[in-house]
């Protein structure tokens, strides 16, 4: 729902900051080999010869910084030659996932969380992904690999797979390890604004009476991403939040925007001086330009419906 903006010099940043950890697993397992299940895994030619193309810094770093765009044909080239589920696709698992994601102290999850640099779910746009550190410990929210790294092990370091998110679309019920390729769902990073669009409609035979009776509307989809709605929920969940727009239908009704915007302007003689984004923003009570929606749960909510009713431009 909310894009996130390419930044492939922080990509190149985290290619440096893992392909150590990653190349010495790599040599490690083609020198001395892998168990599972403690049986030795025997390592099929073509998986030797992809491994050892992996210990080349430039071909290591076409995988780590690959664009969402190339993923299709990595997917394709490289889950036939190593499928679901084989000794392959669990060797690959241990080196990108096990080795480096969840065991390496070199991969800081909090300081690629910040690079990403987005205010709240990039896939609901309700919950904070705030990252904070303390003397007592992190809190960050959750990373989810977009292109889930049970499936797709390739890809488990690969800069723009990895989804800040928060642990309601990452968690049980939601995108889980749910495929995007059988899903219909697009990378964040190649979304556009426009890809999804909310609107209200009154709910037949009630009557807009109280700012406490949310049920007097509902808010639907004219523009969405299917697969999103369903795997992340949405159309549900933002049913839970008729009441912001339910505030914004009043505030159009009662005339607020233009008696507050004129309000506003007049502190100018005061030396106190507002632009008309800030004041946009003060009207609709979130954030109200393009660039500025993951600032705020509920931004493009508020960004759609109150262009809708004349709140803003």
């Amino acid at each position: 729902m909310i894009s996130i903006l390419f930044d492939d010099v922080a990509a190149k940043d985290h290619f440096v900051a893992i392909k150590n950890i990653i190349q010495d697993r790599i040599a490690n397992i083609l020198s001395r080999g892998i168990n599972r299940d403690n049986l030795p895994v025997a390592l099929s030619a073509p998986l030797r010869a992809y491994l050892q193309s992996l210990r080349s810094d430039l071909e290591l770093e076409k995988l780590i910084t690959a664009r969402p765009e190339s993923f299709g044909n990595i997917i394709t080239n490289l889950s036939q030659r190593f499928p679901y589920l084989s000794d392959e696709n669990f060797v690959l698992y241990n080196i990108f996932i096990t080795s480096c994601y969840e065991k390496s102290k070199k991969f800081s999850k909090f300081s690629f969380i910040q690079r990403i640099n987005r205010d709240t779910c990039v896939y609901c746009n309700r919950n904070y992904t705030y990252c904070i550190s303390s003397p007592t410990g992190e809190i960050k929210p959750e990373i989810d690999h977009f292109f889930p790294k049970t499936i797709y092990p390739f890809l488990g370091m690969s800069f723009y797979n990895l989804i800040p998110s928060c642990q309601v679309c990452n968690g049980f019920g939601a995108k889980e390890q749910r495929d995007p390729l059988t899903e219909g769902l697009v990378n964040p990073y190649l979304l556009k604004t426009s890809d999804f669009r909310f609107t209200y409609k009154p709910v037949s035979g009630r009557i807009l009476a109280s700012l406490l009776d949310k049920s007097s509307i509902e808010i639907q989809f004219v523009k969405e991403i299917p697969g999103h709605l369903s795997v992340f929920k949405l159309k549900e969940l933002y049913k839970q939040h008729a009441d912001h727009v339910l505030e914004l239908i009043i505030k159009s009704k009662v005339k607020y925007a233009q008696t507050y915007r004129n309000y506003l302007r007049r502190y100018s003689e005061k030396g106190l001086r507002f632009s008309d984004n800030e004041i946009d923003r003060m009207i609709l009570g979130n954030y109200s330009t393009e660039d500025d929606l993951h600032k705020r749960p509920l931004g493009k909510l508020y960004w759609d419906i109150g262009r809708e009713l004349g709140l803003i431009k």
